[in-house]
């Protein structure tokens, strides 16, 4: 091997050379959950909207023709999500960045978090969500005075 495939093996060389020979993206690519759900809405919002009216329904993908689920037809249909892609599709039309706002904000609730981190071993690879305990009861520490 040569020098500078031992140095990207070994992960010891400088961003210079990373730049120079390759290698700026060697290793792990970690993807946000959302990003193609936002990186849609970015380029036209009101087909942001329409995604996260199918992708609100589980397993909206199938396996025929017309690819997505009754389940799924049926929540982009109703009255409320056509309200939200007019609604968007007028204020993207207007100026395109209330449109914007308006879609990533109803982006917002339909995300799944949970506070923790993910804890990963390495020799095994089984991960477990590490939450912070919210269960423990808060006593006040200073008295109240009358």
């Amino acid at each position: 091997m040569d020098v500078v495939e031992n140095d990207i093996q070994s992960d010891n060389y400088t961003l210079f050379q990373r730049i120079l020979y390759g290698g700026v993206s060697h290793g792990v690519i970690v993807i946000p959950t959302h990003f193609f759900k936002i990186l849609i809405t970015l380029l036209f919002p009101p087909i942001g909207e329409i995604f996260s009216a199918l992708t609100s329904v589980p397993e909206f993908i199938a396996d025929s023709f017309p690819w997505i689920t009754w389940d799924a037809i049926m929540n982009l249909v109703k009255f409320e999500t056509i309200n939200r892609i007019v609604y968007s599709f007028i204020l993207t039309s207007m100026f395109y960045i209330p449109g914007l706002v308006f879609v990533l904000a109803n982006l917002t609730p339909n995300t799944n978090y949970t506070p923790g981190t993910l804890q990963c071993r390495v020799d095994t690879g089984v991960c477990e969500l590490k939450t912070p305990d919210t269960t423990k009861p808060t006593t006040a520490t200073t008295p109240i005075r009358q």
